[in-house]
Parts: structure tokens; C-alpha cells; sequence
């Protein structure tokens, strides 16, 4: 198993054109003629609430994955038999379950043919990494910015 930290991988086309025409649409909605006040604002805090959410980078040490966040890190167990595969294909036949599909990255549940359903914490989907476990069913996904 491989330790250290390591960065996030830049955004991803995709990902870079949904945050900015996200963003620009926050931006614009209080600006907009007889707009209610609770749209206004709700935008804009579905943006911020992305961010929050976003993936800064990852750190590998002692059979843990810790995801780096703005303000806080999550950190997911794994065990001794989790295994790095690079997922060059990933996005084939990939499906959002319950999640943010490119608004300052990719997180939260997926799923396609190859790893069934999945968590992903990933910035860029050619970057993309699989962490699994047989043993205990983990199926994670993450973008360092190198290999690993």
C-alpha cells in the first residue's frame, strides 16, 4: 500500500465548465427582474455548499484514506487487502446516484458496470483511482494529480 500525501488532480474540462456557468448562474439570479428572494439566494448557497464539499487533495498513512476538504477531512478505514487500480475507463456506462457531477469536482455516489456502485472523491476522472475490499465491500474512487 502506498503512504503519503498526495494532491488532488486539477479539474477536468467538464468539471471546469459546469463550476464556472454554475457560478456565473449564482452570480446572475440576484440580478435577475422580479426573482424571489429565496431563489436568489438559494444558488448561491448551492454553490457554496459544493465548495464545502470539495475535494483538495488526500493523505495515505496507516491504513486510512483521509480526504481533504476546505474545513474538514473525511477519513475512510482500509483494510489490509484494499487494492489501487487505475481506472482509465471509468466513465463508461457511469451513472450519479446521489451526488455533485462536476461542480467543483465529483463526489458523492456513482456507479458503472466495471466497480457496481461507488464513492467517489475526485477531482478528475482521468486521474481516476479505484480503492477496493473485497473483504469488506469498500469501493472508493479518487483523483491523485500522480500516480499511484
Amino acid at each position: 500500500m502506498m503512504t503519503g500525501n498526495l494532491s488532488a488532480a486539477p479539474l477536468d474540462r467538464t468539471a471546469k465548465w459546469v463550476t464556472v456557468l454554475v457560478v456565473l448562474t449564482a452570480c446572475a439570479f440576484p440580478f435577475l427582474p422580479n426573482m424571489p428572494i429565496y431563489v436568489a439566494l438559494l444558488m448561491p448557497a448551492v454553490v457554496f455548499v459544493s465548495w464545502l464539499f470539495s475535494v483538495k487533495g488526500y493523505t495515505i498513512m496507516n491504513y486510512a484514506l483521509t480526504v481533504h476538504r476546505p474545513f474538514w477531512d473525511t477519513e475512510i478505514v482500509l483494510p489490509p487487502d484494499a487494492v489501487f487500480r487505475k481506472e482509465p475507463e471509468i466513465t463508461k456506462g457511469l451513472m450519479k446516484t446521489a451526488g455533485n457531477s462536476g461542480l467543483f469536482g465529483y463526489t458523492g455516489g456513482f456507479k458503472n458496470k466495471k466497480l457496481g456502485s461507488f464513492k467517489a472523491y475526485a477531482t478528475n476522472w482521468k486521474h481516476a483511482v479505484s480503492i477496493t475490499s473485497e473483504s469488506q465491500g469498500l469501493r472508493v474512487v479518487i483523483s491523485p494529480e500522480n500516480s499511484i
